[in-house]
């Protein structure tokens, strides 16, 4: 069965994760923790990312990743392919390293973007690797630190956060919001109930059918022109934006690429993020709207 095509589109943020074969630990130590991280700073710019968020676990890690050029495929090949073929070298073993395919959720800037910050900053604090959230600050292997503290890793943007905190200018105010957000518990839940639940936020990319990756590439390339005609950004299509533009371009996505690709409503509803039955809805008004004007 072929492989689902990943869904990416220049500005989508994704939150990547990848566990080790059989849970085995993918970091054993400092070294391997310091090359994986080298190795991302070095593909961030030739591949037009960004990352304000990361942690990397014993057994896995959490990146959150904008992908201003639509690369992320491209990003994670060299990133766990050059990182795998280095561990194996190092500790002298041979075969995969990471379990199945790395998950890459996209995750909606306007409602779960700062949410997803905390739930992968918080994953030591959560598991019991720091003790508490003060000694977290000065934990090396999340951003978190670096965010409060400045430091390395180099490579993670401050920009994404700063401005999801509405501070655009060159001060330190956004820090200190962004401190009370990851130190902020739901009323009378603790910070493993609040954060947990960030995990189902996305629908994961591995429960979608198998289609031809050529229908993809074919589909994404549509969603890009209507999306430019029209004057809207792809993340508002997809995003569920009610504008007007955003609406119009979902409405002439289904109705090009079901006519022209032969892919059911089904998988254009889950390319677009959307409800099967509004997107059946949304397709039948739009056929109305052209009878009515022919």
């Amino acid at each position: 069965m072929p492989r689902v095509p990943r869904i990416d589109f220049p500005g989508a943020v994704h939150h990547v994760y990848a566990r080790g074969i059989e849970k085995r630990d993918i970091f054993l130590d400092d070294i391997d923790r310091d090359s994986f991280l080298h190795r991302v700073g070095g593909n961030l710019s030739r591949r037009g990312m960004r990352c304000p968020a990361w942690c990397l676990m014993p057994n896995h890690f959490h990146l959150l990743l904008q992908s201003d050029l639509g690369s992320l495929p491209s990003f994670m090949r060299c990133l766990l392919t050059g990182y795998s073929k280095y561990f194996n070298e190092r500790h002298k073993r041979v075969g995969h390293l990471f379990q199945n395919r790395y998950k890459s959720p996209i995750v909606d800037k306007t409602k779960y973007f700062l949410d997803v910050v905390k739930y992968i900053h918080l994953n030591p604090l959560r598991s019991g690797i720091v003790p508490s959230i003060a000694e977290l600050e000065e934990y090396p292997w999340t951003g978190h630190g670096k965010i409060l503290h400045g430091g390395p890793p180099e490579w993670q943007d401050m920009s994404l956060l700063q401005s999801e905190f509405h501070d655009v200018d060159d001060g330190s105010r956004w820090i200190t919001a962004y401190r009370d957000h990851i130190q902020k518990r739901s009323p009378g839940g603790s910070e493993m109930e609040e954060t947990v639940s960030v995990r189902n936020l996305s629908v994961m990319e591995d429960s979608l059918p198998a289609v031809s990756s050529g229908s993809y590439e074919i589909f994404s390339k549509t969603l890009l022109q209507l999306a430019t005609i029209h004057g809207v950004s792809v993340e508002d299509v997809v995003g569920g934006c009610r504008k007007y533009h955003a609406v119009q371009v979902r409405r002439d996505v289904l109705r090009t690429c079901k006519s022209e690709l032969g892919v059911s409503i089904v998988q254009l509803a889950r390319w677009l993020r959307m409800k099967e039955n509004a997107a059946a809805y949304l397709l039948k008004s739009g056929r109305e709207v052209a009878r009515d004007e022919g």
